[in-house]
C-alpha cells in the first residue's frame, strides 16, 4: 500500500461522520423546480433537509410532514397525533430538530409546537400554547417558528399578539407580547432569528417588520421601511438580509413577490428590493444552494393536484443579472 494511500485513508477516517455518510443527491445542485404530485396536501411550510437532501414541506390538510428529493419523489418524514395542521416548520441543525408550528386550519383555536430528531423523523416533544395568552378572548393560529443558538424556539400566533418562547425542554412562555404585533385578518406571520441578538417578526396585516430583543423582549420596534410589505414566509441569508414572500403595498397593485430587504444600521431600517413575482399562490421560502426556493399551496383549490417549488436566483437578480 502506498504512502499516498495510506495518508488518504487516514484522512477519510478523521472525516466527520455527516461527511462521510454524504450522499451524491446532497452534492447535486437542486432543480428549478421540483413537483409533488399529492392531491390535496396544501403544503405551506418548507424547508431544505439538510441530511437527505431535498426539501421537507408540511401539509395544512393532513399535518404531516412529508420529504421530497431532487427527483419529486414524496415520502412521509414526520407524522403525530395531535398535528393537524401544520404550517412552519424550521430546521433547527445546531440541536438536530425539525421544529413545526401546528394549529387548526377548520377551527383556529389551537397553537401548538412539535419537535422532531432532523435524522430519524422521531418526536422529541409536543407542547400546547393555546392558553397562555388569556387578556381577551381571542382564537389562536401558530404561524411560524425559529430558534436560537440554545435550542430555544420561537413561534409566531397570527390571531393572538403574541411570540411564544419553548425551551428545548417543551416548556412554553410567551416571550414577547404587544398590540403592535396585532393587526386586522392575520397578524404574525414570518420570523427569524438575527445573529446579533434579536428577532425579526413581520405582521402580514399591517405590513410592518418588528425588531424584539432577545435578552429584552419588550423593547420592540418597528423597522423602518419604504412602504409596507404583508410577509408570509421569510428567511435570513447568509449576509443577514431578509429574503421573504410578500405582498408590496407601494401603489403598483396587488401582486406577491419574492423580495429581499437589507439594512446598513442594524436594522433599525430597511431597503426593499422586489425581485420577481410569484404565481401569486407562495407562502414560505427556503435557502438553499444560493437561492431562495418559495412553496405554492393554492389555497382556494382543496383537490390541487399539484404543488410547486420553484427556485429563485435572487442574489443575481438583485444585482441586475
Amino acid at each position: 500500500m502506498s504512502r499516498f494511500i495510506v495518508l488518504l485513508l487516514l484522512v477519510l477516517l478523521a472525516l466527520p461522520v455527516a461527511a462521510q455518510d454524504a450522499t451524491p443527491e446532497m452534492m447535486a445542485p437542486l432543480p428549478d423546480q421540483v413537483v409533488i404530485n399529492v392531491t390535496g396536501i396544501l403544503p405551506e411550510g418548507v424547508e431544505y433537509d439538510p441530511i437527505r437532501g431535498g426539501f421537507l414541506f408540511g401539509s395544512l390538510s393532513q399535518g404531516t410532514i412529508h420529504h421530497i428529493d431532487a427527483e419529486g419523489n414524496v415520502t412521509v418524514f414526520a407524522e403525530a397525533e395531535g398535528m393537524t395542521t401544520s404550517v412552519g416548520i424550521h430546521v433547527d441543525a445546531l440541536n438536530s430538530r425539525l421544529l413545526v408550528a401546528n394549529t387548526s386550519f377548520a377551527t383556529r383555536d389551537l397553537a401548538s409546537l412539535f419537535a422532531f430528531d432532523l435524522e430519524t423523523g422521531e418526536l422529541v416533544y409536543t407542547v400546547d400554547m393555546s392558553d397562555l395568552y388569556t387578556e381577551t378572548e381571542t382564537t389562536n393560529f401558530a404561524n411560524d417558528v425559529t430558534a436560537d443558538a440554545d435550542g430555544n424556539a420561537y413561534v409566531t400566533d397570527s390571531f393572538s399578539p403574541v411570540i411564544y418562547k419553548v425551551t428545548p425542554e417543551g416548556e412554553a412562555s410567551i416571550f414577547a407580547q404587544s398590540d403592535l404585533l396585532a393587526a386586522p385578518g392575520f397578524g404574525l406571520n414570518g420570523i427569524d432569528i438575527h445573529p446579533d441578538g434579536y428577532l425579526l417578526a413581520a405582521v402580514a396585516g399591517s405590513g410592518a417588520v418588528y425588531k424584539i430583543l432577545l435578552d429584552d423582549p419588550t423593547t420592540i420596534t418597528a423597522v423602518t421601511l419604504p412602504y409596507p410589505i404583508g410577509i408570509d414566509g421569510m428567511a435570513l441569508d447568509a449576509d443577514n438580509n431578509l429574503v421573504a414572500v410578500g405582498r408590496p403595498q407601494d401603489g403598483e397593485g396587488d401582486r406577491q413577490v419574492i423580495a429581499v430587504l437589507s439594512s446598513s444600521d442594524d436594522w433599525e431600517s430597511a431597503s426593499i428590493t422586489l425581485v420577481t413575482e410569484t404565481t401569486g399562490e407562495g407562502t414560505t421560502l427556503a435557502l438553499a444552494d444560493g437561492a431562495a426556493y418559495y412553496i405554492n399551496a393554492y389555497f382556494a383549490n382543496p383537490v390541487q393536484e399539484a404543488y410547486e417549488i420553484t427556485r429563485v436566483d435572487y442574489v443575481d437578480m438583485m444585482m441586475g443579472g
